[in-house]
Parts: structure tokens; C-alpha cells; sequence
């Protein structure tokens, strides 16, 4: 094995062991402390999940060159651990869509009572997993086809999951924008308790939104390359260890979007620190 690769792939697998250690830290006190069950703590656990998910099924494949397989054996489990990685990895910029969903109808319809419960949450985070399932489905069927139609696939998983989840994001997040800044311009005389309460559930739902749409920047601008090299590499010699390098920048991106979740629910970062306070004393 050349040394740069089996250096590139511990660097690969810290990376990846520490995005799923963060991720459940992160995810234990939603699940047990019923303080914590709140909407959207609920969806920054469905965004931790899919993360985990992604990183778990990204990790043998960095294992493999440390492991003494026969060659037949290891490109089998290739092309099934590819699978896997192609159900899961799609299903992080989804996360955020289903958010932005989410806060959208909460926003936009919030004299409706059924936005404000638990089973519109797990509708939504559903649906994501579906939608993200289905957009995937070409890439699934046609993966064992000769490698002249490697572009189309290629292509084809780079537009399901770059393209069309940041469409999907920009278009929420824009009528989002749109019916904010349309509500704070109306005049309501005859209601300014009301009012008041609506623009402070707004700057909440909107703190959110603006932590969702930096993770979901941080995350396309990390992942893209990545999707886009096997397009390049079609028509240009990519060197392998351009595309190793280009994937520890995604797997950093990651690692940054976990991070920033601590940042963002300062109640539970409390929690933690009161925890670490504990253990120490």
C-alpha cells in the first residue's frame, strides 16, 4: 500500500470516527431528557442521523486497504458498500430540507394547530428519507451496468444530491424570506400584543434558519467537489491524491456543520458543561 494512501486513509477514518463521537454527544440528551424534546431539537437529532448514518457507511471503505482480503472479495463488497454510501450520503442535505420545510409551515401557516405537533416533525423527517430514497433509485438500479454509462451515474447522483436539495433549500428559504419581510411591513394597529408575539416566534424560527442554511452552505460547498471530481475524472487524469485530499475537506465540512449544532442549542451545551463539571469535581 503507497504510504501517502495509508496516510490519507487514517486521516480518512479519525475524521469520520470523530464526526459520529460528536454526533452522539450530541444526540444521547435529546433522546433520554425529556427536556430536550422539543421540535427543534428533534430535527437537529434527524440532521445528527443522517450525518452518523453517512459517516458510517463511508468508514469500511477507508478501512479496506488496512484489511488482507483477496482482490474478488473486496471489489464484491465495493460495489454494496457504494450502495450504501449512495442511500445514506444523499440523505444529509435532505436533512436540511426538511427543516427549512418544517419552519416554513410553522412560520407561514401558524394558526394551524397540526404544524405545531410532533407527528407533522416525524412526517416530515419521513418524507425526507423517502424523497431522498426515490431521488437516488436511477443511481441504485443502474449501478452494476458497464462502466460507459459511469458519467450518466455520475451525473446523475451529483444532480440529486447537490443540485436539487440546494434548489429545493433556496426556494423555501426564499419564501421564507419573502413572508417575513411581507408580515413586518403590515400595519396591525388594532393588534400589537399579537403582533409582538409573532416577531419574537419569528426571530426564533428565523435563528434557526440561519444556522440550517450556513450547515447546508458548509456542507454543498464541502461535498460538491466531491461529486463533481468522478465527472472531471471522465475526461481529465485526476490524481489520487487530489481526490483523497478533496475528500478529507468534506468529511472537515462535516465535522464543522456537528460542531456548530453545539453552538447553536445553547441549552444543551449547558447541560454538557454542567456534566464535564461533574465528572471533574
Amino acid at each position: 500500500m503507497d504510504i501517502d494512501f495509508g496516510i490519507f486513509s487514517v486521516v480518512h477514518i479519525i475524521i469520520l470516527s470523530a464526526n459520529i463521537i460528536f454526533a452522539l454527544i450530541y444526540m444521547i440528551p435529546i433522546i433520554f431528557i425529556r427536556r430536550f424534546h422539543q421540535h427543534n431539537n428533534i430535527l437537529t437529532l434527524n440532521v445528527c442521523l443522517a450525518s452518523i448514518c453517512c459517516c458510517l457507511s463511508w468508514l469500511p471503505f477507508r478501512a479496506l486497504p488496512f484489511m488482507e482480503y483477496p482482490l474478488d472479495f473486496i471489489q464484491s463488497t465495493g460495489i454494496y458498500l457504494y450502495i450504501t454510501q449512495t442511500i445514506f450520503t444523499i440523505q444529509v442535505p435532505f436533512s436540511f430540507v426538511a427543516t427549512s420545510i418544517h419552519r416554513y409551515c410553522s412560520i407561514v401557516y401558524h394558526t394551524k394547530s397540526f404544524f405545531r405537533t410532533k407527528r407533522w416533525i416525524i412526517l416530515c423527517i419521513g418524507c425526507q428519507w423517502l424523497l431522498a430514497f426515490i431521488l437516488i433509485m436511477p443511481n441504485l438500479v443502474c449501478i452494476k451496468l458497464p462502466c460507459g454509462r459511469s458519467l450518466w451515474l455520475s451525473i446523475s447522483y451529483f444532480v440529486g444530491t447537490i443540485i436539487v436539495s440546494s434548489m429545493m433549500c433556496l426556494i423555501i428559504n426564499a419564501l421564507i424570506y419573502h413572508y417575513v419581510r411581507s408580515s413586518s411591513r403590515r400595519i396591525q394597529p388594532q393588534a400589537i400584543s399579537g403582533h409582538i408575539q409573532q416577531t419574537k416566534i419569528s426571530r426564533r424560527d428565523m435563528f434557526l434558519l440561519r444556522h440550517m442554511i450556513l450547515m447546508f452552505c458548509v456542507f454543498v460547498g464541502g461535498w460538491a467537489p466531491v461529486f463533481i471530481m468522478p465527472i472531471i475524472s471522465y475526461y481529465i487524469p485526476v490524481r489520487p491524491i487530489v481526490s483523497s485530499s478533496i475528500t478529507v475537506i468534506c468529511e472537515v465540512a462535516l465535522l464543522i456543520d456537528i460542531i456548530d449544532l453545539f453552538l447553536y442549542n445553547h441549552e444543551l451545551t449547558k447541560y454538557l458543561k454542567y456534566l464535564c463539571l461533574q465528572c471533574f469535581h
